[in-house]
């Protein structure tokens, strides 16, 4: 047998392991692929493919089983030859549900998030989760300032995808309502189509410019609003998670029988900085990710695969993720999460056009 057709052997039945241990759960034996097969190939060709695939460090044998299942090596395999180009397939799915879910449930973001991840998580059978844009990223559209109570004060940034990031500040003496609303009418009037980094920006300046050119409201907008997104705060995340179907994970057979292995995942998926840090490459493709146990680089993801995409949002950048057992159906999956972040990035483009209209 040429290389070339050795090659060939070895990858059809990695692929069939790795779809069989997805479907059952189960380590897989040599009958079992020559009966995918059709008999093809016979069981004894096929254990000797097996054993090589063991050998390169792409199946490996449960200690309490004959048959095998794939390591992270034989996944990443499985992936790049053989799944990824899925992304580029016409998915005729419940993705082209999106639109009619998401406007159902209304038009704001996180109602339109909610739905993009509960269908995810429905379609699926896993976890799912929303990241969405930093805040100094985002496109800023209204800026409100509230009295709370003696000494304190909650600066509300809204960003023109509707998503909505607050700030508590300390303040030395009481406010009056009508002065709140100027201070914040002279903010907003800094605000249109910039980020908040630009804010920060234009903030800076108006302050370093001659004291004289500014009344005491301006002054003390400028103030305000120099606290509420600078300083300490800058370069600081205060972005969201919206997540669905976390349950999901724990009637699964990798974690059902390991509720600490389960509720450290549990953990894991809720904190978004583990998220940002863990799929930083995902924010900077164009493509859907796939990322498989410790390519995770942290020990209570590590038992998991992760398909994960970028949508836009505000001018800013989030993420649709979508979380399960290492054997997530990758073929369905891949296009499936690519889908839905590309109607989601759609979806709401449309509602911040209708609300800059309504304004």
């Amino acid at each position: 047998m040429s290389s070339s057709a050795a090659a060939s052997r070895e990858r059809l039945i990695l692929r069939e392991v790795v779809e069989s241990y997805i479907l059952s759960g189960e380590a897989v034996g040599s009958k079992a692929i020559a009966a995918r097969l059709k008999n093809r190939l016979s069981s004894a060709s096929i254990r000797n493919v097996m054993s090589d695939l063991c050998e390169q460090g792409l199946l490996e044998k449960p200690h309490t089983s004959a048959g095998r299942v794939p390591t992270d090596r034989g996944y990443r395999n499985y992936l790049d030859q053989l799944v990824r180009p899925l992304r580029a397939l016409p998915l005729v799915e419940p993705a082209s549900t999106v639109d009619a879910v998401a406007w159902n449930e209304g038009t704001s973001s996180e109602d339109v998030l909610r739905a993009a991840v509960r269908l995810l998580g429905t379609e699926l059978g896993a976890a799912t989760v929303a990241l969405t844009p930093r805040l100094e990223t985002a496109i800023l559209s209204k800026l409100e300032f509230v009295w709370l109570r003696a000494g304190r004060l909650l600066a509300i940034a809204i960003t023109r995808g509707g998503i909505v990031h607050e700030r508590l500040l300390h303040v030395d003496a009481d406010i009056r309502r009508e002065d709140l609303e100027a201070l914040s009418n002279y903010l907003n009037s800094l605000l249109p189509g910039r980020t908040l980094d630009d804010v920060r920006a234009v903030i800076e300046a108006e302050q370093e410019r001659d004291r004289n050119a500014h009344g005491e409201l301006e002054r003390r907008a400028l103030d305000l609003g120099r606290r509420a997104f600078g300083g300490a705060g800058a370069g600081s995340d205060d972005g969201a998670v919206v997540i669905d179907g976390a349950a999901r994970i724990l009637e699964t057979k990798e974690f059902a029988a390991a509720p600490e292995k389960a509720a450290e995942l549990l953990r894991a998926i809720e904190q978004r900085a583990l998220w940002l840090d863990v799929l930083r490459t995902a924010l900077e493709a164009d493509d859907t990710e796939v990322y498989v146990g410790h390519e995770l680089g942290t020990p209570a993801l590590e038992p998991c695969g992760v398909v994960a995409s970028r949508y836009q949002l505000g001018g800013g950048a989030g993420l649709i993720v979508v979380v399960g057992p290492k054997r997530l159906d990758y073929r369905r999956a891949i296009p499936l999460v690519g889908r839905v972040a590309e109607q989601l990035s759609r979806v709401l483009r449309a509602a911040e056009g209708d609300e800059e209209l309504g304004a």
